[in-house]
């Protein structure tokens, strides 16, 4: 049976200030897929992501998510954003920041009732977060945090999760129980998810697929396919040195890239 893909996107052009961004983005993700998109800091892998979201206008080229224009298909795509700002003694719960991903199915106006409450609770048990319900979201943890916003935005019964660097500033212990949770709601809800991740070593032995780019895409297949060629390095600029392993041994990215030796 041929997999219906999620995302399709040919000759795709984003010119941001007068500064191309993105420069004939050719790529497609199936659906039920768990992809990483890697590439150096500045390739536009934030703005691939908004531009599926319909917050980025293409200067050129075609994109569809679930066969509709972006912005379009938002009440299937999930977004949890590389950061969030709040102030973190505010009184909020980490039950009340996930009823705020109920907001895309309510009517303008209408209160949250039960179905809500229930909806979130859902969320968060598939989250694994259900028992912080009621912890102030400003004292939760790095990874405590990324889980309560993944459960906010599965409220809203995505099909698709985008994810931009989610385990920034997470331990290695927290992170192998995030993936471990990604990869239950693939399994469960049949989601597809794109994950952004400078954790090159760590994703290879987690996703599908990866996608690696830098303005355009320089390779697109099976992890052990892309890192054999060495076409990871040509996009980063240098020499790329990549061990694949498991979260407690870190990977290495060695040469010289914008003039800095990189690890």
């Amino acid at each position: 049976m041929t997999r219906i893909n999620v995302v399709e996107v040919k000759d795709l052009e984003v010119i941001v200030r007068g500064c191309k961004i993105l420069d004939g983005i050719t790529l497609s993700i199936g659906a039920g897929r768990f992809t990483g998109l890697i590439g150096p800091n500045g390739a536009g892998k934030t703005t691939l992501l908004k531009v599926l979201l319909g917050l980025i206008k293409p200067a050129g080229g075609t994109v569809r998510v679930f066969g509709h224009k972006p912005g379009q298909a938002h009440n299937l795509t999930g977004y949890v954003p590389q950061t969030t700002n709040f102030d973190s003694s505010f009184p909020v719960s980490a039950l009340d920041v996930v009823m705020m991903g109920m907001l895309i199915k309510q009517k303008l106006g209408r209160p949250a009732g039960k179905g809500d409450r229930q909806a979130a609770e859902k969320a968060m048990e598939r989250a694994g977060v259900l028992d912080l319900s009621n912890k102030r979201f400003g004292s939760l943890s790095g990874g405590e945090c990324q889980k309560v916003l993944i459960a906010r935005a599965l409220c809203g019964q995505p099909r698709l999760l985008l994810l931009d660097e989610p385990t920034t500033g997470i331990d290695a212990l927290s992170q192998d129980s995030f993936y471990t949770m990604l990869k239950s709601l693939i399994e469960n809800l049949n989601m597809t998810i794109l994950l952004v991740s400078h954790d090159i070593g760590v994703i290879t032995n987690m996703v599908d697929d990866l996608i690696c780019i830098n303005q355009k895409v320089y390779c697109h297949g099976a992890p052990a396919e892309v890192l054999r060629d060495g076409v990871v390095g040509q996009a980063y600029g240098c020499e790329a040195e990549i061990l694949l392993h498991g979260h407690s041994t870190p990977h290495r990215l060695l040469g010289q890239h914008d003039g800095r030796q990189e690890l």
